[in-house]
């Protein structure tokens, strides 16, 4: 299958080593030059958690590029940028789907459907997440977390022969994914899980699973919990996980020596993808008139470790 992965981040790197390994033909796309250099040169660059040096790593050969129109033709699309960048990279990748290749999102954020769909038709888009974890390093290195489950779906709730075909694919290539009917409402459940998770974490610059070890923590997280949970049933998601307490656990837990992935961006000087997540779901409320005050201090405290980043230069 050709697979061209569109972001070549810490998750399009680990899913495009993967996918090289199973011997797919893998293409990513990424706007940062000197990631492609690094890619065309070297390969990425896997090395497993339990190494320490970096140095210590395998080297998976892809192709990597810029410009998307040297592409013409490919079988499935995965869209793995951040939520910001999920219009301009929808639109960059437009003249490649169509019937025989959608483009499968692989996003935790609320409303990256939305904004495909007003430049592709929503018969050819897949939804999906994961639940596997790593830390992209420096040009084209990547270090593998947790190995989570993949989960992916059609937007209309059928078992299609193509999502099938796509999670036979993965689970050649050594990822755990499941195909199922109800998508969006696991959707949902993650992000309103990993709102409680990313900004505490960025906001304490500790790992996730010591989000566990105070109770001020987890009850913080517990009322983002239930914030979350009030906008969902406000508007009517089918959440399809009913203990979402047990859901966050297990997420610290299965990534407790994990950075989140806002507390990476932060650490690298990057953007957070917090707008896509405690912010979604504070306009949410906003539509619906449910009441999220903690859901929206967190995105104001990100905003600003936006601006002011971790350091003494503000001092």
């Amino acid at each position: 299958m050709k697979i061209v992965i569109v972001g070549g981040g810490t998750i399009g790197r680990l899913f495009g080593s993967s996918l090289a390994r199973g011997n797919a033909e893998v293409t990513i796309v990424d706007v940062d030059s000197q990631v492609v250099s690094a890619i065309q040169e070297h390969g990425i660059g896997l090395m497993t958690g339990g190494l320490d040096d970096p140095d210590m790593v395998t080297s998976i050969p892809v192709t990597a590029i810029t410009d998307t129109s040297l592409i013409t033709e490919c079988d499935l699309i995965l869209l793995m940028v951040k939520s910001f960048s999920t219009h301009q990279a929808t639109q960059s990748v437009a003249h490649l789907i169509n019937e025989s290749c959608p483009i499968l999102s692989v996003q935790t954020g609320l409303g990256n459907i939305e904004a495909m769909a007003q430049i592709v038709s929503r018969k050819h888009i897949l939804a999906g997440f994961t639940f596997m974890t790593g830390a992209a390093l420096g040009n084209s290195k990547v270090r593998r977390g947790s190995a989570g489950k993949t989960y992916i779906g059609e937007l209309d709730g059928q078992i299609s022969e193509r999502v099938k075909e796509i999670a036979g694919v993965f689970q050649a290539s050594d990822m755990p994914t499941q195909v199922v009917r109800r998508i969006v409402g696991r959707l949902w459940c993650k992000v309103i899980v990993f709102s409680a998770i990313n900004p505490l974490s960025a906001l304490l610059k500790v790992r996730n699973g010591y989000l566990l070890d105070q109770m001020e923590s987890i009850s913080l997280m517990k009322r983002l919990l239930d914030e979350g949970k009030a906008v969902a049933d406000a508007l009517g998601i089918d959440l399809v996980y009913t203990d979402l307490y047990q859901l966050l656990f297990d997420a610290c837990m299965r990534s407790a020596r994990d950075l989140s992935s806002m507390l990476q961006d932060i650490l690298d000087d990057r953007m957070t993808e917090v707008d896509a997540q405690n912010g979604a779901l504070c306009k949410f409320a906003a539509d619906c008139g449910v009441p999220v005050p903690t859901h929206q201090s967190m995105v104001e405290l990100v905003k600003l470790l936006e601006q002011w980043r971790p350091g003494m230069e503000n001092l």
